[in-house]
């Protein structure tokens, strides 16, 4: 069985495209179908890591990019509507791009959504906005609160990640109702080697350094610096998509 992935806002580190490349060894489970990031530099280490996967550059125009579809839609609409260090405009900010995502969701009906945003959409309503809006077209959601600290990182970065669920022709019900069970047995063993470290986790991640010189010259370490700092912790997408191909085995034995 291989599930297929679509990323949306996947930044430099696409940090579910590096989940797929890790679940994917021994055997293939996932097939990262596509890629969608704005940012040109972003877009040349998608490509340098993702070689296989179609990418595209923006999200309010997946009508014309005729998008394949794909098991499980993941995506971290940009944070800065919603994050505490900011002015908290929420669906009044020029960069709320949910509405974008949602109107992907309702294209393609993957049975699986994550959504991934900053403990601040708790407080200014844009998670119960997503709920709702996934509730209406017939998804379950449950949303959690994961630290990065909770996989061992050494930093606490809270974040919200938003699953949710629905088979197309409603046939289906969420068979895991003990979330905390399934996680903890699809949680990998971490290496200590580059755990909570940004830098290494980039180095490790793109195969080059985050900040320091290369032979050809002085990396664009700012863009870098960013990337690793925008990039979600990549322990949470190995244990959630390991989670939702264990559930996906048991739907359908």
């Amino acid at each position: 069985m291989i599930l297929k992935v679509g990323s949306i806002y996947a930044g430099a580190v696409d940090a579910f495209g590096y989940a797929v490349n890790q679940l994917n060894k021994p055997a293939q489970k996932f097939e990262l179908s596509w890629q969608i990031e704005k940012e040109r530099k972003a877009q040349k280490y998608l490509a340098k890591h993702h070689p296989n996967t179609k990418r595209y550059y923006y999200d309010e125009w997946f009508e014309q990019y005729n998008l394949e579809h794909v098991h499980i839609l993941c995506g971290g609409d940009p944070c800065q509507p919603n994050s505490n260090a900011g002015l908290q405009l929420g669906e009044a900010d020029d960069r709320f791009r949910w509405p974008f995502m949602l109107s992907l969701c309702k294209a393609l009906r993957p049975s699986w959504i994550i959504n991934e945003n900053v403990t601040g959409s708790i407080g200014n309503m844009v998670l119960d906005k997503k709920i709702t809006d996934l509730e209406k077209i017939g998804y379950q959601t449950q949303s959690f609160n994961i630290p990065a600290v909770a996989c061992n990182a050494w930093h606490e970065r809270k974040r919200i990640f938003l699953i949710a669920y629905a088979n197309v022709q409603r046939r289906r019900e969420l068979v895991c109702a003990n979330y905390g069970d399934i996680f903890e047995t699809c949680r990998p063993p971490i290496a200590l080697g580059t755990c909570g470290n940004a830098f290494l986790q980039f180095s490790e991640s793109m195969g080059e350094p985050a900040l320091f010189p290369v032979d050809d010259g002085l990396p664009d370490h700012i863009f870098r610096l960013g990337a690793a700092g925008n990039s979600i912790y990549a322990a949470i997408p190995i244990i959630l998509l390991n989670a939702i191909y264990e559930v996906e085995k048991i739907v359908n034995q």
